[in-house]
């Protein structure tokens, strides 16, 4: 069974194999990737922080409303 690893921003990294190729070091493990994947891991990891931050905006905005109906 596989099991999870926590890791820092520290430990993510980025090394040019060749110009089609990239490695993806996360902590320590080493993926090779093409380019191609390496955009589309941008996207998603854009459009997953954008959902979060959305989320979060909606929690807030909640909590605000909520606040709001009970002030008299």
């Amino acid at each position: 069974m596989k099991t999870s690893k926590f890791i820092e921003a520290e430990q993510i990294a980025f090394e040019e194999v060749t110009t089609d190729w990239v490695a993806l070091k996360l902590g320590d493990e080493k993926f090779v990737i093409d380019v191609d994947t390496l955009y589309d891991l941008a996207f998603r990891s854009a459009a997953f922080l954008s959902y979060l931050e959305g989320r979060e905006e909606q929690q807030a905005s909640c909590a605000c409303e909520n606040s709001e109906l009970k002030v008299h």
